[in-house]
């Protein structure tokens, strides 16, 4: 009895000790499937990184072909700036066939002219004012009477233009009248759509190369300013603003903010008096001032207050002028940034 006991005994313990061995098997075999596995991951990995990286790299050198690296220093050396070659009287080549042709609207900026509003001195007490006077959005329906005030009152003034003459034929000869009677013309994009201008650097790039093309070939005169809607203290746009600001101080452009603004926005539905005290008390604290008028068909009261911002400045003994290569630039967002 005993004996058959022992044996018993002996038994379980073997077939315990074979169980034992079993699962060890079992484990080392599921560690061993694990770990290749984790080893063949770990190369795909390392692969699809590779991958990337030369993807992204490529991407980079292709970008930095087109657009130049950022300066350290984004104000440009007036004395060294890249002059424009005049193009012979056709489309400067365009790249971004896909973005469409003038809209029926643009943008409205009043949400976003105060914040490209800039700061500036206060004006010493006698000291005599510059004050540059400047248009946003036109040529519009009231450009004509705009230029006959300004010629009624014997001063230069800057237009930065959309492309509105393409979208209204009778609009087109206004640009060339801009010009021909002495005032500044620049650039205030083409379509003036913040999608389409911020979109990314290729369709600025286009909406640039588009407005450039129409004051051109209307003209003759190869714009160089520019003034971004919404302003450069905008937003709105889609990248840093500084990437746009590189594209145009490759090509030898400068843009223009305000520091001085009369509240005439498409949105704004302010009076012409309004209109005037905004801008005379502006002028007022400022050494030297960017006025910011808008010339669109929704804004009769900006036509209607000229006069008196006119009869205002010539009271206080400004010297009233348009935008030039002797400008000091006005940049809101590199001022704030």
């Amino acid at each position: 009895m005993v004996r058959i006991k022992r044996e018993r005994r002996r038994k379980l313990y073997l077939l315990a000790a074979a169980c034992v061995s079993c699962v060890a098997v079992l484990v080392l075999l599921m560690v061993s499937v694990l770990f290749l596995i984790k080893k063949g991951a770990g190369k795909a990995s390392a692969a699809e990184v590779s991958v990337a990286e030369a993807s992204l790299q490529e991407a980079a050198d292709k970008d930095a072909s087109v657009f130049p690296e950022k300066p350290e220093n984004l104000m440009p050396d007036r004395d060294n700036a890249p002059d424009y070659t005049a193009p012979e009287k056709t489309d400067i080549p365009l790249s971004a066939d896909s973005v469409p042709d003038m809209p029926e609207k643009i943008d409205d900026d009043s949400l976003q002219d105060e914040n490209s509003l800039v700061s500036a001195d206060l004006v010493t007490k006698g000291e005599n004012e510059k004050v540059y006077i400047t248009f946003d959005d036109g040529p519009s329906v009231f450009t004509g009477e705009i230029l006959d005030i300004l010629k009624k009152y014997d001063v230069k003034a800057t237009f930065f233009v959309c492309g509105t003459g393409d979208k209204d034929e009778s609009l087109k000869p206004i640009y060339k009248r801009i010009v021909d009677e002495g005032h500044t013309i620049g650039m205030h994009s083409y379509s003036h759509v913040y999608s389409r201008v911020y979109g990314d650097l290729d369709m600025f790039q286009y909406d640039l190369d588009k407005i450039r093309n129409l004051i051109y070939n209307e003209t003759g005169v190869v714009p160089k300013y520019y003034r971004f809607p919404g302003g450069s203290g905008n937003t709105i746009a889609s990248l840093p603003m500084e990437q746009y600001i590189s594209v145009l101080y490759s090509q030898g452009m400068e843009y223009y903010d305000w520091n001085v603004y009369g509240g005439d926005s498409s949105g704004n539905r302010l009076s012409s008096e309004n209109i005037i005290k905004n801008t005379l008390d502006g002028v007022d604290r400022r050494k030297t001032a960017v006025i910011l008028l808008h010339d669109t068909g929704s804004r009769k009261n900006t036509v209607d207050a000229l006069p008196g911002i006119l009869e205002g400045l010539k009271a206080r003994g400004a010297d009233i002028r348009a935008i030039d290569d002797d400008t000091p630039p006005l940049h809101q967002y590199l001022d704030n940034n």
